[in-house]
């Protein structure tokens, strides 16, 4: 027998395996793309999480928040409206300040505590974002420790922030991506007076 007739027996029985492993590797470089794409996208959200912060013009009230809406317009879908985007929704935000119109110290640590509630039905998606929301929501908790807030002020914020079953399942969906957190790094309130 020639040796090109053993080439072509010996092709034969080896371009089915060939075949499958080079579409095999294709499929890796595919997925593994894909992957690399996703862990972007969750850094760069996690990132985004750790960096928003409420300041001081949010608790002096000088950002602008559109009056005269009805609470159905709150309430029809999870993010609600929030026209300023301080990431605090502007029913919530209104409420803080008419339960705290003479004391900023308290209005801040409300505020950052409602920002870091909203957080959970706009920015999980994954254990990773749930994790960085959690450590901001520990954050603010210290926050609103320290500067004094009771457990009920605390959990007046939860009921309002979680307020429709549309929202409550968000925070369902949200909370499934539990695991064990921390406390994000820095000082507990981001704004001090």
């Amino acid at each position: 027998m020639s040796a090109s007739g053993i080439l072509k027996r010996l092709w034969r029985w080896v371009r089915w395996p060939f075949l499958v492993l080079v579409l095999a590797f294709v499929i890796f470089i595919i997925w593994d793309a894909f992957r690399l794409t996703e862990v972007d996208k969750t850094n760069a959200a996690v990132e985004a999480i750790h960096a928003q912060k409420l300041t001081l013009a949010v608790v002096n009230g000088d950002t602008q928040i559109k009056l005269g809406v009805d609470q159905a317009t709150y309430d029809a879908t999870v993010e609600g409206v929030d026209s300023n985007n301080d990431g605090i929704r502007d029913d919530v935000e209104l409420a803080i300040f008419k339960k705290y119109i003479n004391d900023k110290k308290a209005r801040a640590a409300a505020l950052q505590y409602a920002m870091t509630e909203q957080m959970f039905l706009t920015r999980v998606y994954n254990t990773e974002t749930w994790k960085a929301v959690a450590e901001e929501s520990s954050r603010a908790n210290h926050c609103t420790i320290q500067t004094n807030l009771s457990s009920k002020d605390v959990k007046t914020i939860v009921l309002e922030t979680f307020n429709t079953n549309l929202r409550k399942e968000a925070q369902d969906k949200a909370f499934e991506f539990t695991t064990g957190v921390g406390t994000a790094p820095g000082e507990p309130c981001d704004v001090s007076f």
